[in-house]
């Protein structure tokens, strides 16, 4: 199955428009916990599968034709499709799938429209 990539709108291929201030990366807990009558807490990883790596990215400020693009995206994937997501440090392409819908916020001063998307949270499949 081929998988789409989401758009990034670098100027040219290996970069990326996304807003460097709100990138962030972790990783998910997998631990399942259980806590006894005694007080303690027992642990054990979920399964033998690593932990996912958790993305946090924006960008800023996109004209009108790049907000359309990103809308289309995210009715196209939603929270549900899987899709390629461009690592803008390293160029590294990671099969994720988004955690939440995505926000727009308008930025725009009279006649230039310029919009935010503040917050993309993504999950890697």
């Amino acid at each position: 199955m081929a998988y789409e990539t989401m758009p990034n709108f670098g100027a040219m291929p290996g970069t990326t428009q996304e807003d460097s201030e709100k990138f962030a990366t972790s990783r998910e807990d997998n631990a399942v916990g259980q806590n006894t009558e005694g007080g303690y807490t027992i642990s054990r990883p979920k399964n033998g599968q690593p932990a996912r790596r958790l993305f946090e990215t924006g960008f800023g400020p996109l004209n009108n034709v790049q907000k359309e693009q990103l809308e289309e995206f995210d009715n196209r994937v939603g929270t549900i499709k899987p899709f390629y997501y461009q690592h803008p440090r390293n160029g590294e392409l990671i099969l994720c799938q988004l955690q939440e819908r995505l926000k727009f916020s308008y930025i725009g001063k009279g006649t230039t429209a310029r919009w935010n998307v503040t917050l993309i949270k993504l999950r890697e499949v």
